[in-house]
């Protein structure tokens, strides 16, 4: 068995039993360098699910397990996730809308998106009127329904984000902060149940996050799906529309977006008709495919059975339009930066002697990019059950631009594992900052958030912005400009000028949150007024 020699260092070890003086073993530069450097290669074109490039990047993923000593679940390193493949033929994407004033024919891509929301269905097609419904939301806790009528066989054209808070409500949605339900996923999800046959989201960059280019790089090739379990009939076609395509669109009904914006705001909102008539298709190529999860154990010395589960995703989006002749979505920092440090934080951990008394379950997650399906189908499927899943730690992108002062722990203000990352944090004299950008929804973007979804307490450990030795702001600036030329886009490439002092912290403090959470006895759960507290006592009653 090969076996890596870590760097020792002597910390103080701040848990919930006491406070002792050891030493850890820290993550290694080197490590993440080698794994960043190698997975973000050329030759794993972009490690599209289903692709040679994906499964040769499992492969890698899975021998590093194995070679630092982890070991395999239930004899493989493999956890089979099923997902289909639906590509969108460009030649048959169209859509038509039709209103008193006129014929609006937006372009494919420029101006929209299309696909079909059954992922088995090789075509869909379909004519009904266009209603607006807001922000597309139905939360009885909040006294909020932006429908009131029927919408089954409809077009619903919705708001992407969460209603505005106001003076009166300034914790309205969670204030600045977007909630689940200002995601596009659930935008669809509730499109469905109310048995529409399509549904279009209006895209600003602002409300979004994210710039068009992204929903049209993300919309343009094959999109994944697991296969159907139940519950609503996915909403036939679904889509995107450009702002301006959908100012065009609504003038010919005469409509007003901006005045509509307005409107959605209120309490009082419901649906409005809009007297458009919409005819919309779209054939697609199917295949199904398996790709694969990759999972490395460590066991716990004396309660096995109880398990820490630190999950990264090793996929990206394959190849697609090409930037400047460049086609391949290589995804260095999205994400094969967080799942080189996972896979340090991995060397780490075989290195504590003795072994923490949890379990320890490394999971490589695929198809992260396609809606978080890898997570999904492992919590569909736990290889441990999710009532003895004490904790899920989660990373998605490694901090390749140097130290920082702050560190930011998505979901420590909403469960008891916070202590856990406010106690190493202090000790590493990192300060935890809340999200930098509350209103891109990040909870709900990532492979903790199925788990969290289920119950199991959650942390997203990202790094933050305030860099060490670097101007005020330089932080924002940097990740603005990731945001805007690099996200989900060819760009996103391994590069020379990478430091990982930072990544080092970064992977230091994930191993050492980790670690006390595996030695600790406590069982954390979700805050009171969380929307995931009732899901963790069902499945343990008690606490």
């Amino acid at each position: 068995m090969l076996k890596r020699a870590l760097a020792l260092s002597i910390v103080v070890v701040g848990c919930q039993d006491g406070v002792q003086t050891e030493s850890l073993p820290e993550v290694s530069a080197e490590t993440i360098e080698r794994h960043l450097r190698t997975l973000s290669a050329d030759r794993y074109g972009g490690r599209s699910p289903g692709t040679e490039g994906g499964d040769a990047a499992a492969r890698y993923i899975a021998d590093r397990f194995q070679e630092a000593g982890l070991e395999p679940v239930g004899g493989s390193y493999f956890q089979a996730v099923p997902i289909i493949g639906s590509t969108p033929d460009p030649a048959t994407a169209s859509v038509t809308f039709s209103g008193p004033g006129g014929v609006v024919r937006p372009t494919y891509l420029d101006e929209f998106v299309l696909s079909s929301g059954n992922p088995e269905a090789e075509a869909a097609s379909g004519e009904g009127e266009l209603v607006f419904v807001g922000y597309g939301i139905t939360a009885p806790e909040a006294d909020w329904d932006d429908f009131g009528t029927d919408v089954s066989g409809k077009y619903l054209l919705i708001l992407v984000n969460d209603p505005p808070a106001s003076e009166a409500e300034p914790d309205l949605f969670g204030g600045r902060a977007m909630t689940y339900y200002g995601r596009w996923t659930y935008k669809y999800e509730e499109a469905a149940r109310q048995g529409a046959l399509g549904a279009f989201i209006v895209h600003t960059t602002e409300a979004a996050g994210y710039p068009w280019g992204v929903v049209r790089g993300g919309w343009s090739g094959e999109q994944f799906a697991l296969p159907p379990a139940g519950g609503a009939d996915p909403v036939p076609l679904q889509g995107w529309l450009s702002y301006e395509a959908t100012e065009r669109i609504l003038e010919a009904g005469g409509h007003d977006l901006g005045s509509l914006f307005e409107q959605a705001s209120s309490r009082d909102f419901r649906a409005i008709p809009t007297g458009i008539t919409v005819a919309a298709s779209v054939a697609s190529a199917i295949r199904t495919v398996e790709t694969m999860n990759v999972v490395g154990l460590l066991p716990g010395a004396t309660r096995p059975d109880e398990v820490v589960t630190i999950t990264s995703h090793y996929d990206h989006l394959g190849i697609g339009e090409p930037l400047d002749g460049d086609s391949i979505f290589n995804g260095a920092y999205d994400n094969a930066s967080g799942t080189a440090l996972m896979m340090a934080v991995a060397d780490a951990f075989t290195e504590v002697a003795p072994a923490p008394d949890r379990s320890v379950l490394f999971i490589a997650t695929a198809a992260e990019e396609q809606g978080l399906l890898g997570a999904a189908w492992y919590v569909q499927s736990p290889l441990f059950p999710l009532s003895q899943t004490v904790a899920e730690i989660n990373v998605d992108g490694a901090n390749l631009w140097g130290e920082t002062d702050d560190l930011s722990v998505l979901g420590a203000e909403r469960n008891g594992l916070g202590a856990f990352a406010r106690a190493r944090a202090a000790e590493m004299d990192m300060v935890l900052v809340p999200d930098a950008e509350p209103e891109k929804g990040i909870f709900f973007r990532s492979d903790h958030f199925p788990f969290a979804k289920a119950g199991v307490p959650a942390l997203y450990i990202n790094h933050g912005d305030n860099y060490r030795g670097k101007p005020e702001g330089w932080g924002t600036q940097r990740r603005a400009d990731y945001t805007a030329n690099r996200y989900h886009g060819p760009k996103d490439e391994y590069a020379e000028e990478f430091v990982y002092d930072g990544a080092v912290q970064h992977g230091n403090v994930v191993f050492r949150i980790a670690l006390d959470i595996a030695r600790s006895e406590a069982w954390p759960n979700w805050n009171s007024d969380s929307e995931f507290r009732a899901a963790r006592d069902a499945m343990r009653p008690g606490g």
